[in-house]
């Protein structure tokens, strides 16, 4: 309503920021509404990108892991504590207790990563 005085008195629109949708053929760590893209994995715990300085070293979060690259397709929320943040717009966190069949999964995902030369990785 008022965009034309917003526009007038400061000389250009404001910017609308929004949540970034997840993309087709990625693999993120979700907590609340934010997304951080995963940059490792394992079944000790993960290495997320785009840390935006929302978290606190020592922190327990609720999260959801949602993987879908040439090497595995799944999901599952987990409970974790924040161990580092800020080196590289990264964070580090590590899995509470995670369910037998989620360690397999993950243990399978690692090994299939694994094996793949370093040159093939995305």
């Amino acid at each position: 309503m008022f965009e034309w005085l917003k526009t007038s008195v400061f000389g250009k629109k404001p910017v609308k920021v929004e949540a970034k949708p997840p993309r087709a053929g990625s693999s993120y760590i979700k907590v609340d509404s934010r997304q951080y893209d995963l940059v490792n994995l394992s079944a000790k715990g993960f290495i997320a990108a785009d840390f935006d300085g929302s978290l606190a070293v020592g922190q327990g979060v609720t999260l959801t892991v949602v993987v879908n690259d040439s090497w595995g397709k799944f999901n599952f929320a987990a409970r974790c504590t924040v161990n580092s943040t800020g080196a590289n717009n990264q964070w580090k966190s590590s899995f509470g207790m995670l369910a037998p069949e989620i360690e397999h999964v993950l243990a399978q995902y690692t090994k299939n990563r694994n094996a793949t030369p370093t040159s093939k990785r995305s």
